[in-house]
């Protein structure tokens, strides 16, 4: 009988083309199916529920595939996370119905943006953050002295990402050659928080929303980067939203090496949630 496995993923995404499998380039997506494949698992191919770009890491990527195969939740992460690199990993799995794909399943994702501020780089956050030295920092910068808030103006940027809550046409915070008709989304929350978690000198850039378009999340918070070093004023993000704004108007957009999916709220079809 086939049946659907839904699996959390987590992985640096330094060493990945993304996660959508391509030609000859080493991908989440090919890395997991090549890793069912050796546990000699008959499958469809894996659905994912974001195609993360090159370099950004995940906590929390939903993925599914379809299979006849029955194992228990913890046989797969078991199995899986045995055939898998020290890159990725399968943090759990959960049976689902026939048919299930999460990108129909999701409600909101939560995206994370970190930057490191400081006199001198530290190579311990060199894969997961942009690091913002004098070069880039505010230009009211006297005292290098390691708080975020001495680097960036923080609250520039918090009085941005407040006019980017809510439902808004977001057409100037997408890549150019992404043409889609539709670019309303809808984003719950724009936080900015610095001295993150008690690591003194970075900051965050947590947003969640509805979905998210093709480097939309690296072009928000360049621009608020922008914003906090005083390159661009808190209004703009609110202008970036008007019908005439263009993508070159706004910010920067940030490398992808400071980007993590960190979750998902599923829940759309709750009638896929079981097997």
């Amino acid at each position: 009988m086939i049946h659907g496995v839904r699996l959390e993923v987590a992985y640096d995404g330094t060493d990945f083309a993304g996660w959508q499998r391509q030609p000859k380039q080493r991908t989440v997506q090919g890395t997991l199916e090549a890793a069912l494949d050796r546990m000699k698992i008959a499958r469809s191919a894996i659905y994912g529920a974001s195609r993360t770009d090159s370099g950004v890491h995940a906590e929390g990527q939903i993925c599914s595939f379809m299979t006849d195969r029955w194992i228990a939740p913890a046989g797969w992460v078991m199995g899986l996370n045995g055939e898998l690199p020290a890159d990725v990993s399968v943090r759990s799995a959960f049976p689902v119905r026939r048919g299930y794909n999460p990108r129909h399943d999701t409600l909101s994702k939560i995206y994370r943006y970190l930057i490191y501020c400081g006199p001198s780089r530290d190579p311990l956050w060199r894969r997961r953050a942009w690091y913002v030295g004098p070069a880039l920092s505010r230009r009211d910068l006297r005292v290098q002295r390691p708080n975020a808030g001495d680097w960036l103006d923080l609250d520039a940027m918090r009085r941005a990402g407040a006019a980017l809550q809510g439902r808004h046409d977001f057409h100037a915070f997408r890549k150019r050659t992404d043409t889609r008709d539709q670019s309303v989304r809808e984003m719950h929350r724009v936080d900015v928080f610095g001295d993150w978690r008690g690591h003194v000198g970075v900051v965050a850039i947590e947003v969640e929303g509805t979905a998210f378009m093709r480097h939309m999340m690296r072009i928000l918070a360049g621009t608020l980067l922008d914003i906090g070093r005083h390159r661009m004023p808190p209004e703009l993000a609110a202008q970036l939203l008007e019908p005439g704004a263009r993508r070159e108007e706004g910010g920067c957009t940030a490398p992808a090496h400071g980007l993590c999916l960190v979750s998902m709220q599923l829940g759309r079809k709750p009638e896929w949630q079981t097997g």
